[in-house]
């Protein structure tokens, strides 16, 4: 009870709502406004950000953390992360992880058809290209993990199909990016117990779901993490609420 809780952040889209974006876009979009005062405020009340592999020291090793440690995160590898987030973290020095799908750069993106009426919410978005990505890591602050080849919904796929997304992913990204690539995050959250077996026996090193709260070793292993769910429907008020308490308000 007496170690640093770490509020893990997640975020998809950042950008100003359009004429028509439904219900689920909203949740899933954070205006641009609103990000950056989010931003402002974890600075000024002096958060330091942390990556996946400081995290991961920390609970196995006993590694220092800073003080008030916090993660950030964004899913798909959308543009506006390239255009609005990464301009906005270099503006604080702050770090973040990006979870990238190899298969969608340089497209525009029309969310998997296995999410049904939900997906359908979703407008399409440009993708970001090899070239922002490595802009972004060449800066520093940004570190990217894998979000499988094609943002399948894992379960649904045979041993053979999971192992393809989740290896070939991390192998893609290392020789592309000529880094080490030892996070993941679970498209739509979505995860069985194959695939956390899977897990254990690659060269990964902890995965993100999208199960609400704060990580307890206790009760996740490190390849069920689980993250604050930040929506563009909240003000900060109540992002300062869901960031410290780690559940909906």
């Amino acid at each position: 009870l007496a170690r640093k809780q770490v509020p893990i952040l997640c975020y998809h889209q950042v950008r100003n709502w359009k004429a028509g974006d439904g219900p689920m876009t909203k949740d899933y979009t954070v205006e641009t406004q609103n990000f950056k005062d989010q931003m402002k405020m974890l600075a000024d009340s002096g958060y330091n950000t942390i990556l996946p592999d400081q995290l991961y020291a920390y609970l196995n090793e006993g590694a220092a953390l800073p003080k008030k440690p916090i993660m950030l995160t964004f899913d798909d590898t959308v543009l506006d992360q390239f255009t609005t987030v990464n301009p906005t973290l270099k503006k604080y020095g702050f770090k973040a992880t990006i979870y990238i799908v190899l298969n969608r750069f340089n497209q525009d993106w029309a969310t998997d058809k296995d999410l049904n009426q939900a997906s359908s919410e979703l407008n399409s978005e440009k993708m970001l290209s090899n070239e922002q990505i490595k802009e972004m890591l060449d800066s520093g602050l940004i570190e990217i993990g894998s979000h499988t080849l094609d943002h399948v919904n894992l379960p649904k796929l045979t041993k053979e199909e999971k192992q393809k997304q989740i290896i070939e992913s991390k192998k893609q990204i290392e020789e592309i990016f000529n880094i080490k690539c030892s996070s993941f995050a679970y498209p739509f959250g979505f995860f069985d117990n194959q695939d956390v077996e899977i897990f254990k026996n690659s060269s990964y090193t902890n995965a993100t779901t999208v199960v609400n709260g704060v990580y307890d070793k206790t009760k996740y292993s490190d390849f069920l993490i689980p993250r604050i769910m930040i929506s563009g429907r909240q003000n900060i008020y109540s992002f300062i609420l869901k960031m410290k308490k780690g559940q909906s308000r």
